[in-house]
């Protein structure tokens, strides 16, 4: 399980082997460290060193993320077995590999924006036909995209990285504008990026948020190095691989959660707030966010033959691209779920 400690007088500490959870000097939960996968502190909680060690030793890893959703620190047990997978990531980036490796994160992430928009589509025909016919359009010009991306060729990723990123753009703007006549409730114009300037843009980067830290842990768990990526570009303190990792499962984890939360007038304008600049939730829209985000997570989704947690698929894809990295597969095939 995930345990959220969110607000004002919120506190995680150790009690012999047990993690205990107070509320205003009170205690109001135990629990055992077995229990537990990940700690996500976020607003003004906080959490003692002593827990902190009783969860390194049993590998649980804590995320600490700010009002936007933006990663302030991760604390993760140490890795093992990964200095072969590390030296053949490096070694990817100037070969072909990588190249291959990048087009499946873009025409995977294309591929399920495109599944999202089909049915949300046809879930309107009846009820909005002329916005039903505009999802559709914007999903046929995806798999126009995607198609586009399968057949790039290139002896390494700095030759494809800009026609790549212009791919990826174009999908993302015949995207949004379709999925944002679903959204001009909350007052959605357009992705407005880092600084989110209202509702949707707010929800969207806070989930992305909680998005990169389990990418990240996926990621970690593989053996990877986070900020060794193919498409996005090397730079200091830049996740690379993880923001690569993210593209598959931005439109299924975070898009679809966010577009149901509007379409279903589970949030309304009154939850947000503007604070130097910045939209954002407020605390309790924050938290009913994080309850019924981590409750998505933790659902089944199919993977292959089988069901497992969003989570597990996460961990399931880093390791596939390790295994590829260390040629223990011919391929590395990016994640497609159609919703």
């Amino acid at each position: 399980m995930r345990l959220v400690i969110d607000g004002f007088g919120k506190f995680l500490g150790r009690k012999g082997e047990t993690i205990v959870v107070k509320e205003d000097r009170k205690i109001v939960a135990r629990l055992q460290p077995q229990e537990l996968e990940q700690v996500i502190i976020s607003g003004k909680g906080t959490i003692s060193t002593d827990a902190l060690r009783l969860l390194a030793e049993h590998g649980v890893d804590v995320l600490i993320v700010d009002f936007r959703g933006e990663i302030l620190a991760i604390l993760m047990p140490p890795m093992m077995r990964t200095v072969s997978t590390r030296r053949e990531q490096y070694l990817a980036y100037k070969d072909k590999r990588g190249v291959k490796i990048a087009k499946e994160f873009v025409k995977a992430k294309i591929k399920n924006q495109k599944a999202i928009l089909y049915t949300l589509a046809k879930r309107r025909v009846d009820t909005q036909p002329e916005l039903a016919e505009k999802l559709y359009s914007a999903a046929k010009e995806l798999e126009e995209l995607s198609e586009k991306v399968r057949v790039i060729e290139g002896k390494n990723i700095e030759e494809v990285r800009e026609i790549l990123f212009n791919l990826e753009g174009r999908a993302a703007q015949h995207y949004w504008e379709a999925v944002g006549g679903l959204l001009r409730d909350l007052g959605f114009k357009e992705r407005s990026g880092r600084y989110a300037t209202d509702p949707v843009n707010s929800m969207l980067n806070y989930g992305y948020g909680i998005l990169m830290g389990e990418i990240w842990r996926a990621v970690h768990y593989a053996g990877l190095d986070p900020y060794g990526g193919f498409l996005h570009a090397d730079k200091p303190g830049k996740p690379s691989l993880v923001l690569d990792l993210m593209e598959e499962f931005r439109p299924h984890v975070v898009d679809r959660f966010v577009i149901k939360l509007v379409t279903r007038k589970i949030v309304s304008p009154e939850d947000f707030e503007i604070v130097d600049g910045v939209c954002q939730m407020k605390e309790n829209t924050r938290r009913l966010f994080l309850q019924e985000f981590l409750s998505d997570l933790s659902s089944n989704v199919r993977l292959e033959e089988n069901k497992s947690s969003w989570s597990n698929v996460m961990l399931h894809q880093a390791r596939q691209l390790a295994k590829f990295l260390r040629g223990e597969r011919t391929t590395y095939d990016g994640f497609i779920q159609y919703w």
